[in-house]
């Protein structure tokens, strides 16, 4: 590989009402975003390590090791930070991006925010087909609805690659389909709680022990979080009343849903609100 240099790719001017891509790039030697000020990017970013190794922390307690050839998806409203090992390298390729379709592919639960860190293929494979799409964007005349229908072949590419593992491995077949009830339903319920368990052919504290031992927080807590997160990409694509979050999302009534987003994010959903928005 060619010395690695920082760079901006040429961006056709202009945007579509579906989706559009507002920034790409390379970066060398790149000190990437400290744990200490962790970032919310507020639109969508792959991030593809080229050379180096390093980390990605976010704040739903998520901790992964980046090596080369990894991509790393970056949630537009979740607080993150990645960089290179102390005294290391780090070279990477990004592309930003942002539009409803792109909800779409969150919809579809082909972004999952449970698993932001994955490998896709060797910098050797990989950085052709990259440079292919860097190529596109600065040919003459190109229109961005072009553009955003080209991403969206490249990242099916990089997410038909994209497994759920851990640490470990694979996870086991009852934890992936634990994982989908609660995230279809934000069950928090004791005694739906215990139905998950027994979906997953095993005794409530057999199921709590383990899924806490994999997940990191117990299967309420996840039921939960999951809720407040889903609330905070609603805040930040439009304004709704708490009245309307705690209905869409299941909670008691407003009250409940203000005083555990509260809790769980240190903000009122009007304080978050006019965060993510006081610059229009």
């Amino acid at each position: 590989m060619t010395r690695w240099r920082s760079s901006i790719a040429n961006i056709p001017r202009g945007s579509h009402s579906l989706g559009e891509v507002t920034l790409a790039g390379t970066i060398a030697k790149s000190h990437g975003i400290s744990s200490e000020r962790a970032r919310i990017y507020g639109q969508w970013a792959v991030v593809y390590l080229v050379s180096g190794n390093g980390s990605y922390q976010d704040e739903r307690g998520t901790k992964m090791k980046v090596k080369p050839g990894d991509v790393i998806l970056v949630f537009p409203e979740l607080a993150h930070s990645y960089g290179p090992d102390p005294g290391g390298e780090w070279n990477e390729l990004y592309v930003s991006f942002k539009g409803p379709v792109f909800e779409v592919w969150r919809d579809s639960r082909l972004f999952d925010v449970r698993s932001p860190v994955f490998p896709w293929l060797s910098p050797e494979r990989g950085l052709p087909l990259l440079q292919e799409f860097f190529t596109l964007l600065g040919r003459r005349g190109i229109q961005m609805l072009e553009v955003t229908g080209h991403w969206q072949c490249l990242l099916a590419r990089l997410f038909t690659r994209h497994p759920f593992i851990s640490h470990e491995g694979v996870q086991p077949k009852w934890f992936l389909r634990a994982l989908d009830t609660l995230e279809r339903n934000a069950i928090v319920n004791d005694t739906e709680l215990r139905a998950v368990a027994t979906q997953c052919g095993m005794g409530y504290e057999s199921f709590r022990k383990k899924f806490t031992m994999i997940a990191g927080q117990p299967p309420g807590r996840y039921a939960l979080s999951r809720r407040i997160e889903r609330s905070r990409s609603l805040l930040a694509r439009s304004h709704y009343t708490n009245k309307e979050l705690a209905e869409l999302l299941g909670f008691h009534d407003e009250f409940h849903f203000a005083k555990t987003f509260r809790k769980m994010t240190g903000l009122t959903p009007r304080q978050y609100y006019a965060l993510g928005h006081d610059t229009e």
